[in-house]
């Protein structure tokens, strides 16, 4: 089963169709902290790390 959220619609992998938006497993999608602020700012603020 899939998990919620609604992360998918800004993930630059989903937006290029290299992903479904139906994997369970990934953080980015469960997270809930705004995935397109992390991406802007190169910053997970979830893990408090930078992104690479």
């Amino acid at each position: 089963m899939a998990v919620g959220g609604d992360n998918c619609r800004q993930c630059p992998e989903y937006e290029e169709k290299r992903c479904d938006g139906k994997a369970d497993n990934c953080m980015c999608r469960r997270c809930p902290r705004s995935l397109g602020k992390c991406l802007m700012t190169r910053y997970c603020t979830e893990t408090e790390s930078a992104l690479l």
